[in-house]
């Protein structure tokens, strides 16, 4: 909030230099009064005078797409564990071989975007051989061994259409894939300097996540390989309540109290600000509300893959804003 000239008290204002590139000092004017500067007057405040230069945003595509596709895996780990559990799935091909390959495939692609997003990507094998137990970085990293670990059993189990090792692996993969999909939000806590990731609803955001994106991509693969209806139809409740209570929670997070301003302005850079036409059409009325009446619609052909499809869009461009929206409120 404060004004940002051409030069500091000894120094001109750079910039983080691409790879290869030259470090050039880049001026940057303040920035006008406007409803966006939340109405300040940002010429009676003090004038910044010692810095360093910052990367915009430090997180890119990457951290996104690792939040959906981890979405994606633990989900399908966690419908059909839970639909094991009840009774309500059998050892068929959906359960003992399409579940395991889709959960298997997205994990093996969630830890290729975390080993590519380090910024020494040739150092990741020290997460295993020089952990640090207080990082939630490195007990994640465990928690995604185990759940790939689980995978393999569920897939040996499938092969040989044992139904028992596949009900008696679905009580450990219970809780497993919900680590795995919830240990992100204590990840994010640690990264305290931004404030909009502190929320305490982002453990339920991430478990109601998962639960979205396995009932979609389950669905998408009951309706490839011809499941029974009743398959496809507990398939598509659960995503459509699933899609509920993450719209309850969506709102919830960006119009209840806020714990501190720079969190309140985070939320209002989606609702309000540059982000709001990816969030309102993108995310809540493609994301959503269609999924949600394409659910329930019984004329439309193919309504319900064309629900579970929307709904993947909608949660990726969701994870993509709310990791973007984190970072455009400045740390100094």
């Amino acid at each position: 909030m404060q004004e940002r000239r051409g030069g500091y008290l000894f120094s001109q204002v750079g910039s983080i230099p691409s790879p290869g590139a030259a470090n050039r000092a880049i001026a940057r004017p303040a920035p006008p009064v406007t409803a966006a500067t939340d109405g300040l007057d940002l010429l009676a405040l003090a004038r910044t005078v010692y810095d360093v230069a910052h990367p915009a945003r430090p997180w890119g595509w990457r951290v996104g797409a690792y939040l959906w596709t981890k979405s994606i895996a633990a989900g399908a780990f966690l419908v059909a564990a839970l639909g094991l559990v009840g009774g309500l799935l059998t050892a068929d091909g959906l359960t003992g071989l399409a579940v395991p390959a889709i959960g298997l495939a997205f994990l093996v692609l969630t830890s290729l975007l975390l080993i590519l997003d380090l910024k020494r990507p040739d150092r990741f094998l020290y997460l295993i051989f020089k952990p640090n137990p207080r990082s939630w970085l490195v007990l994640g990293g465990f928690i995604l061994f185990a759940a790939g670990g689980l995978g393999g059993l569920w897939l040996l189990a499938g092969l040989a259409g044992n139904l028992p090792a596949l009900q008696l692996l679905a009580w450990p993969m219970v809780a497993v894939a919900a680590a795995t999909a919830g240990y992100s939000a204590f990840l994010f806590g640690q990264a305290e300097g931004r404030d909009f990731w502190q929320s305490p609803l982002l453990l339920p955001h991430l478990l109601l996540a998962a639960l979205v994106a396995g009932s979609a991509t389950l669905l998408l693969a009951a309706s490839a390989l011809g499941s029974a209806s009743i398959v496809s139809g507990g398939l598509g409740l659960v995503l459509w309540v699933s899609l509920l209570v993450s719209a309850l929670v969506l709102f919830a997070e960006l119009f209840t109290a806020h714990a501190s301003h720079d969190a309140s302005r985070a939320a209002r850079l989606l609702t309000h600000g540059p982000l709001r036409l990816a969030l309102w059409g993108g995310v809540v009325v493609a994301g959503i509300a269609l999924p949600l009446v394409l659910l329930l619609s019984r004329s439309v052909p193919l309504g319900s893959e064309i629900a579970a499809v929307l709904a993947l869009g909608g949660l990726w461009l969701w994870e993509e804003l709310w990791v973007r929206a984190g970072q455009m409120i400045p740390l100094s």
